[in-house]
């Protein structure tokens, strides 16, 4: 018979043992009687020979079977009885254990789809993200120009390949009504990079990179639905902003690139840039900083080699091309995934070190509970003792105990998972890179797993030091009438322990609060109320700057006379959206060399922009109609541009020369005539950029969105909005459409999230701490019960019975509160990485904290207190 047909046979093994004993038995009485012994002797007599039955059976069985497999079934047995006789207790406690593995759980899915998971591309540690490096330290991504990635691509010697990207929106027609596609301007080698290859068709080649060629690779969504799933596509042409493209690839399901935005729709080649209607090409213009680059690190060189080369490069630009390149004289490599996890890894990073504390609040509370359920059974343990059971014995019974309770919890936080992940992560779209990859897949499952573990070992560590070292005969020596001990130094530690931490996710919620108000509360700069935006796809092809220009006239006018529009404008970019241009300009009278000009961001706007806005104008005029190409240049900026060059003058009346050039002209003088309120370009950003606004019809760069500010509920304006750009180009798509409040909201989502969470996990932390502090003094009264009645009857007045449970329950929350504010202003560096216009030391706010905990702790006490000093001194007799 194998092991594991003897381990589940024991009852037929158990019953071919007594029958072969009842055999040897039944034989050796058999010769006695036979030897003239009488039966009833001879039996007494072959059982003194043959032993103890029991104790034969017993080490027979262990011969047969596995004792500690045994032993651990029946302990498993024993536990789930003993659960089911306190089904409170039992629920009490699985329940606090899910909280607190399912609240971990559930962030690492998160932390795991965003921070951890690697890139869904072959070899993905050898691709780094590559950007200039300024003195001041890496520029960031989309700074790259065409002639410089043109060199690095050129004169490296670390990088396998090296790709450029940049997102681009590009309209579909001639298949069904006219739709925005989201495209990607990308260099020929895109795939090869990536060591992937098209489901259908072929990747780029370095002849698409050409001017004229017009080649696209689209992705599986789009071949799926709007193009038919027809395997015959290859080699035929779509309508891309009114041009046809050949279609030579459809991408595998669920590629994306780059990784975690939104679905790239369409590919296609930086050819499309050769093309420009500035007075040079895009790609030839070394100073026009709009791509981004990724390469491919060759076999065997390090980031720091590659690094080392790179910089190499990027210096010998910087001298060969001072006036473009001087301010970048190096090059930053990164891994691929550090850039893509860079703004999210510290806030869920910080978020998993949170519910880190809420699982040891969790685990110290359960905890607790165990030691009170002892402190219940130790006449039980004392007699177990007494008749022969080893001290160890009894110890893995009762681990066994607070094991099956954990994994039934560990279980239940499983679900609690499930529903968290489906419930939450649809609602935060892309705001957070990746996130919509969350799912409880093998690799949460294992955590959890291992979550609940560890949990099993913490909340066994209590009750097996208390029963190791306690003396569990003492309440047999009490006799009949002992007290029932309740946790004790130990619990009342736990207590310590449980304020502490719930007091260090209170002060983290109070500060994420109080950086979350102070986000959505701070003025704009604009009003995003009753406001409408969206984009309109003009096809640079077929729409000129002649015809875009009259065409976005002809828009604003029809929209204007709509019912319930006050005002309509165009504007690029939008306030709030994070989008930024930024140029370099030379100040009138302040000569100085071009790559030591200032810089600034730029925006550009029509007339009665400020006003749909809702900007205020400070100084000088706005822009009117008459701001055209055939009239003096102007331009107008914002506070933070006044105050930042013209300190302690008015801005109005200024020259300055930024670089944004229009037509063959050139960049040129712009008197300043204006000064306007600080509209905010990023939401996160801790003060308002600096911004100079050029009048459309002086710097006509394609494509600005529409700003409407509409009299009532904008959202009812799109149908008639959609109808006044059919009824001017019906192959013209619209999309982007957004509100005020929408782009204002979508801005802080990531905050919001993080806010949301953290004020949860402090709730649920002051819920588990005042919960901890009322089970302790709890059990201390029905402890103290014979005592305290012995002391009101001796005369002691009901209000020193009550300042005797206040007082300990004070010493246990004071040395809580001190602990807990000692730890979060420890972890204020922690916590000032998250925290938005908020000092992370606030005394206010941490104070705050401590006087919530405060009235959480006094809730708790005062229900024991109250009834320690209502008992009835015969009562208490009576009962013990």
């Amino acid at each position: 018979m194998s092991w594991f047909e003897r381990l589940f046979a024991r009852q037929r093994i158990d019953a071919d043992l007594s029958e072969e004993i009842r055999g040897h038995l039944d034989e050796r009485i058999d010769e006695l009687v036979a030897g003239g012994v009488p039966r009833d002797d001879a039996v007494a007599q072959a059982r003194r020979q043959f032993g103890n039955v029991t104790r034969v059976e017993e080490q027979a069985r262990d011969v047969w079977t596995w004792p500690w497999i045994e032993d651990l079934f029946a302990d498993l047995r024993f536990a789930v009885r003993q659960l089911r006789k306190s089904p409170g207790f039992a629920a009490a406690g699985a329940l606090t254990l899910a909280i607190g593995i399912g609240a971990n759980t559930a962030v690492f899915s998160v932390v795991d789809a965003v921070v951890l998971r690697p890139l869904p591309f072959p070899e993905a540690h050898r691709l780094v993200s590559v950007w200039p490096r300024s003195p001041a330290g890496p520029a960031g991504a989309f700074n790259v120009s065409y002639p410089n990635f043109f060199d690095w691509r050129n004169e490296n010697r670390v990088f396998e390949h090296l790709v450029s990207y940049r997102s681009t929106p590009i309209s579909l027609t001639g298949s069904g009504d006219a739709v925005q596609l989201r495209g990607q301007i990308v260099s020929w080698d895109l795939f090869p990079l990536l060591k992937t290859e098209p489901a259908l068709g072929r990747g780029f080649r370095p002849n698409d990179e050409d001017a004229g060629a017009r080649t696209v690779i689209v992705s599986d969504a789009l071949w799926k639905t709007r193009l038919g799933g027809d395997a015959g596509i290859i080699g035929r042409a779509i309508n891309l902003d009114r041009e046809p493209y050949v279609v030579i690839g459809v991408a595998a399901p669920g590629f994306n690139f780059p990784v975690g935005g939104e679905q790239v729709q369409v590919w296609v080649t930086l050819a499309v840039d050769h093309r420009s209607d500035t007075v040079q090409p895009v790609t030839r213009q070394r100073g026009s900083r709009m791509l981004s680059a990724m390469g491919r690190l060759r076999d065997g060189i390090s980031i720091e080699h590659a690094g080392a080369q790179m910089n190499g490069v990027a210096a010998s630009l910087a001298q060969r091309y001072p006036d473009e390149n001087s301010r970048y004289p190096g090059v930053f490599l990164q891994p691929a995934l550090g850039e893509l996890t860079r703004a999210a890894r510290r806030p869920l990073l910080f978020l998993l070190g949170a519910v880190g504390l809420l699982l040891l609040l969790a685990c110290a509370n359960f905890a607790n509970l165990l030691l009170s359920r002892m402190a219940e059974r130790e006449r039980e343990f004392a007699l177990r003792l007494a008749i022969g059971a080893a001290r160890s014995r009894i110890v893995r019974q009762v681990m066994t105990e607070s094991l099956t309770l954990t994994f039934i919890g560990g279980a239940a936080s499983v679900a609690m998972t499930v529903l968290l992940v489906r419930l939450a992560v649809p609602g935060l779209g892309t705001a957070i890179p990746r996130i919509e990859q969350t799912s409880v897949d093998g690799r949460v499952l294992g955590f959890a797993l291992a979550a609940t573990a560890l949990t099993a070992v913490l909340v066994s560590l209590a009750p097996a030091f208390r029963l190791l070292h306690d003396r569990l005969s003492d309440p047999l020596k009490d006799g009949a009438f002992g007290t029932v001990r309740g946790p004790g130094g130990l619990g009342s530690a736990l207590v310590v322990g449980q304020i502490a931490l719930g007091l260090m996710l209170l002060c983290g919620a109070a500060l994420l609060m109080a950086g979350f108000v102070h986000l959505t509360r701070r003025d704009p700069g604009f009003q995003p109320d009753r406001l409408l935006t969206f984009s309109v796809g003009i096809a640079g092809q077929e729409y000129p700057r002649a015809r875009q220009i009259q065409f976005y006239d002809q828009l604003l006018d029809r929209i204007g006379s709509l019912q319930g529009v006050r005002s309509a404008a165009l504007a690029m970019p939008l306030p709030l959206t994070g989008s930024s241009m930024t140029v370099g300009f030379d100040i009138a009278g302040r000569p100085a060399p071009r790559s030591a000009r200032p810089r600034s961001d730029i925006a550009i706007v029509t007339p009665g922009f400020f006003q749909s806005a809702g900007i205020p104008l400070l100084q000088g005029r706005g822009f009117t109609n008459q701001d055209n190409s055939s009239s003096p240049p102007v331009l107008i900026v914002n506070r933070a541009f006044a105050d930042r060059f013209f300190p302690g003058e008015s801005a109005v009346g200024k020259r300055i020369q930024p670089g944004a050039v229009a037509d063959a002209r050139g960049p040129q003088m712009r008197e300043i005539v204006g000064v306007v309120g600080n509209a905010q370009q990023s939401p996160l950003a801790s003060r308002p950029d600096a911004i100079c606004y050029f009048p459309y019809r002086q710097l006509p760069w394609c494509c600005p969105s529409v700003i409407v500010r509409a009299a009532g509920l904008p959202t009812l304006l799109e149908p008639s909005i959609r109808s006044v750009v059919s009824s001017i180009d019906r192959q013209l798509p619209l999309f982007d459409v957004q509100t005020g409040d929408q782009i204002l909201s979508l801005g802080v989502t990531p905050v919001t999230f993080l806010t949301v969470l953290m004020v949860g996990f402090g709730a649920v932390g002051l819920l588990l701490s005042s919960i901890g502090l009322y089970g302790v003094l709890s059990y201390a009264v029905v402890r103290q019960t014979r005592e305290i009645g012995i002391r009101i009857a001796l005369g002691a007045a009901p209000r020193a019975v009550l300042l005797l449970v206040l007082h300990r329950a004070a010493t246990l929350v004071a040395a809580g509160l001190v602990i807990g504010l000692a730890g979060s202003i420890a972890a204020g560096r922690f916590i000032g990485a998250v925290v938005f216009g908020v000092d992370s030391a606030n005394p206010v706010l941490l104070l705050s904290a401590a006087a919530s905990m405060l009235a959480a702790a006094w809730l708790a006490t005062y229900l024991p207190a109250h009834r320690a000093a209502s008992i009835d001194p015969l009562l208490a007799l009576r009962t013990e």
